[in-house]
């Protein structure tokens, strides 16, 4: 069921035709950067490196990072990224941008689905400006671009959602609509536990509340139960018995209870953290949810009832929760878009709240074009030339895509600050446009050419090359772990003492490499065990995983 209610206020919207074309460029500028951008520590390869050795050792039940078990999250994601990686033919040998392809359609399944989902409530353009406010968002086109689950997560929660909403305003019985629902909650369910059941859990239990629809007839639960369990407790009831139970102690006791009780791996902030990152990861949505803000509780409308169960109670439950990362709220992004366009069609915003979302369209292009002298000023300490880092080609072409972008946000705010309503195309077009831009010249332009964040590769090339032998075993030792290394040198990467890591080079193809802080220790364990070493390089850079800059030299044997 969609209603469609002629807007009060006249508007230029998007046509179907722009609608579709701004949404391809949306769903391609999810691209630039998948193969070029090295794994980024510490989550994405965490992912893929467990998924990596469920192929190496064919057990697709267990979740391991080298010998450790990873009792963290659901199955899903890893057999997602198994079987991508094994359709390139390569097993686990694939590239990093393998493992990143159930993220990358994940992410155009949410776009496609936000339309879809906002559709139950809007006639097809604005829907369209629905799907494009969310699908340009910062936080979606880096999740798109990371191997891990939140992009997939979100597809099956906009599934769910969608397919929700049609069963709340259905005066009938849909099964199959009912059907959807469960399996996409079943799905979501294998993919990262209880977010998913959450976000729509609470979506059910306030439309109950607050309006008399039969919802929980329509949802055939019965029906449901039985699905979700025929999709998920086959693994559940395994990695129960291949664990012993570990894996529930682990995943619900330590990291689920964890997070809700403490800030986990420094993660702490207070409430309202969220409201602040929404400022900053959900540009451009963010200026349009702004003006939207004036009148979200005043209209009557079924999009705003269900855009505010969608949202308000799972956005609560993130800020009560100690640990807060940017992408946690993520989920709860397409109902603020569609809260907001459904208000944005009935009247405009005051003229003070225009003119703080206007500038506010301007904030992305602007805020990377401000960071810039701070990062570089941050990698002058790393050992780069930052002359000759300012004279790759690929930061002139960053640098002139943000001025493009800046100026499609300039031409958005200055006809919004004039008047123009914020959903006709002639801010909706040039908007999006600047996000799109912004990406592009972020992770297909700048990212791939700042070298010195990029250690791990540097550091495992390097490795390589100094090598007497085939497929040398990496020796780290000094505290330099992070799991891109792993990842990309291998399961058998090996993090140990001095003393350790000497004795390995005795005895087979090895190369250690030691922090700076490591080197002394190392010349005397090879002293004390008659073992002469050579050193062949020194790799420097900037670990953005701990923010400080690494020296690393590199040592082989006789």
């Amino acid at each position: 069921m969609t209603t469609d209610h002629s807007p009060r206020w006249p508007q230029s919207h998007l046509s179907i035709g722009a609608g579709v074309l701004l949404l391809m460029a949306v769903a391609l500028s999810f691209f630039p950067g998948q193969a070029s951008v090295p794994p980024i520590d510490r989550d994405e390869p965490r992912y893929t490196q467990a998924t990596k050795q469920m192929m190496e050792t064919g057990d697709y039940v267990r979740i391991r990072f080298q010998e450790a078990p990873r009792h963290k999250k659901p199955v899903g994601i890893h057999w997602l990224q198994a079987a991508a990686a094994k359709a390139t033919g390569l097993g686990a040998e694939a590239p990093l941008w393998a493992y990143r392809i159930p993220s990358l359609l994940g992410a155009i399944a949410a776009l496609l689905l936000t339309f879809w989902a906002a559709r139950a409530f809007l006639p097809p353009p604005l829907a369209l400006t629905v799907a494009l406010l969310f699908g340009a968002t910062i936080i979606l086109g880096v999740e798109a671009r990371l191997a891990k689950t939140d992009a997939v997560l979100l597809a099956t929660i906009l599934a769910a959602q969608g397919a929700l909403a049609r069963l709340w305003l259905s005066k009938e019985r849909p099964v199959g609509t009912a059907a959807l629902f469960w399996v996409a909650l079943a799905l979501g369910i294998l993919v990262k536990g209880p977010i998913a059941p959450m976000v729509c859990g609470l979506t059910i239990l306030l439309l109950a509340v607050v309006d008399r629809r039969a919802i929980f007839t329509n949802l055939c639960p019965l029906m449901g139960l039985a699905l979700v369990a025929v999709i998920c407790l086959p693994w559940y009831i395994a990695i129960y018995a291949a664990t012993d139970g570990a894996f529930y102690a682990a995943a619900l006791g330590r990291d689920f209870l964890g997070k809700a009780t403490t800030g986990q791996e420094g993660h702490g902030a207070p409430p309202l953290t969220h409201l602040g990152f929404f400022f900053a990861v959900a540009w451009p949505l963010a200026p349009f949810a702004l003006a939207a803000l004036w009148q979200v509780v005043r209209l009557r409308a079924p999009a705003l009832t269900f855009a505010f169960a969608w949202v308000v109670p799972a956005w609560i439950v993130f800020e009560v929760t100690p640990t807060k990362l940017p992408h946690y709220t993520l989920p709860m992004l397409p109902g603020i878009a569609i809260a907001a366009v459904t208000v944005l069609r009935e009247a405009p915003p005051p003229r003070v709240m225009r003119l703080i979302a206007s500038l506010m369209i301007l904030a992305g292009p602007l805020a990377v074009i401000a960071a810039a002298p701070f990062l570089l000023s941050q990698l002058a300490g790393s050992g780069e030339n930052t002359g000759a880092l300012l004279h790759q080609p690929t930061l002139a072409l960053s640098a002139g895509l943000l001025a493009i972008a800046l100026v499609a946000a300039v031409f958005a705010a200055l006809r919004t600050s004039r008047g123009i309503g914020f959903l006709d195309r002639r801010v909706v077009a040039p908007t999006v446009a600047a996000a799109v831009i912004s990406q592009a010249a972020v992770w297909g332009a700048a990212l791939p050419a700042l070298g010195p964040i990029w250690v791990s590769p540097r550091l495992v090339a390097a490795a390589e090359d100094a090598a007497s032998c085939g497929a040398p075993r990496l020796v780290s030792v000094g505290g330099y772990n992070e799991p891109s290394m792993i990842f990309l040198s291998g399961t058998d990467t090996a993090l140990v003492s001095a003393e350790d890591g000497v004795q390995l080079l005795r005895e087979g193809c090895a190369v250690l490499a030691a922090r700076e802080r490591a080197v002394a220790a190392v010349n005397d364990a090879a002293a004390a065990a008659g073992l002469p070493l050579r050193q062949t390089a020194v790799v420097e850079g900037f670990n953005i995983s701990k923010g400080d800059p690494v020296r690393i030299t590199l040592f082989v044997g006789p």
